[in-house]
């Protein structure tokens, strides 16, 4: 129960003046509680390094949260004890409004000029651990979202990732649902490839899949052969009529580093000043498309007439690609953390 007169919405800047020490104090355990939750086990230094906290303050802190039981100490590092995974749990709404998110989906939306926006504490590029709560929140939006007999398209990427790994095993729930890779295979990690995380939804939802094996860096000849197979004409048709799609926002020179692209092309993106890449398609800071790369999967056309879609990103980083890149979120919503979200505030000011 909140004093009286005092909203959620204020919540934060109330406690900030009575506790401001309070305040630092529990989203600093929270921070630390959480990294030991998806680390474990790991040591005090490496700790340290994950929160880029210095020692003595994290030694101070881990000593509060042992002696209340919350972590244990063993041989091979610190893990979460059951009450400090229950705690997790408990602090993550209060954390939320804590840190004054509703109101920060309000003004990024505004920006981005999208329905709905998903804000998660942290910023990803201080800490790879909060892709996991990116990926925590858009499981949530999907399970809430999917529909029997729903077609679902994916992309890869590590944040669409950590959105299947947050998804437990459904048994058949949704056996009249398909699954499929929005386009072909992109880089080198397996596991962070379409096709390996179209299988593994399906498997945890208990849906249909199909798969595009399909590399990135075929020849134009090869591909409009490849595309001519009535088994990859079948799947690309069911892609481009899905229901509900789910991407990730990759910065535009990562991405075509990523996809061995050419020097030549690197050059010429700089040059066009593109800052984001989706379904590999490279945007400029307006939204306009400089380049399209040569693959197999979804095509822009096809993108504007799905009903519902789920864009994934976070960092300070992606904040720029996000911005670009909001355009296709017309019916959907982006989740992204404080970092992205702080950025595209900053930026939306100058």
């Amino acid at each position: 129960m909140y004093p009286r007169g005092v909203h959620m919405t204020n919540l934060h800047v109330t406690l900030q003046k009575i506790i401001p020490e309070g305040i630092l104090d529990l989203e600093r355990r929270y921070e630390i509680l959480k990294t030991v939750l998806y680390s474990a086990p790991i040591g005090r230094r490496a700790l340290a390094a994950h929160l880029n906290l210095s020692e003595r303050i994290v030694r101070a802190e881990v000593d509060f949260l042992r002696q209340n039981a919350f972590l244990k100490v063993t041989s091979s590092g610190m893990e979460i004890t059951s009450e400090g995974y229950t705690l997790v749990q408990d602090l993550e709404d209060l954390m939320y409004e804590i840190k004054g998110l509703t109101e920060l989906e309000k003004k990024v939306s505004k920006i981005l000029n999208i329905n709905k926006v998903i804000i998660v504490p942290g910023n990803s590029d201080e800490n790879d651990m909060f892709k996991k709560d990116i990926g925590k929140a858009a499981a949530r939006l999907l399970l809430s979202m999917i529909r029997p007999g729903n077609t679902i398209a994916i992309t890869g990427g590590s944040t669409v990732n950590q959105m299947v790994k947050a998804i437990q095993p459904l048994g058949s729930t949704y056996d009249d649902v398909f699954v499929l890779p929005a386009r072909g295979s992109v880089g080198h990690r397996v596991e962070y490839q379409s096709n390996t995380l179209a299988s593994e939804l399906a498997q945890k939802l208990g849906a249909k899949y199909k798969l595009l094996n399909i590399p990135d860096h075929l020849s134009k000849k090869s591909l409009e052969s490849i595309i001519k197979e009535p088994e990859i004409q079948d799947t690309l048709e069911k892609v481009s009529k899905a229901d509900i799609l789910i991407f990730g926002i990759g910065n535009a020179l990562k991405m075509a580093e990523k996809r061995g692209l050419s020097e030549t092309i690197l050059d010429f993106l700089r040059r066009k000043e593109a800052v984001a890449e989706a379904f590999g398609y490279y945007f400029d800071p307006s939204g306009n498309i400089v380049y399209t790369s040569r693959s197999v999967g979804i095509k822009l056309d096809d993108i504007k007439k799905i009903p519902y879609m789920i864009a994934v990103a976070g960092g300070t980083s992606k904040a720029q690609a996000i911005k670009a890149a909001g355009h296709l979120l017309k019916h959907g919503c982006v989740v992204m953390d404080e970092g992205a979200a702080n950025e595209i505030i900053r930026c939306a000011k100058l």
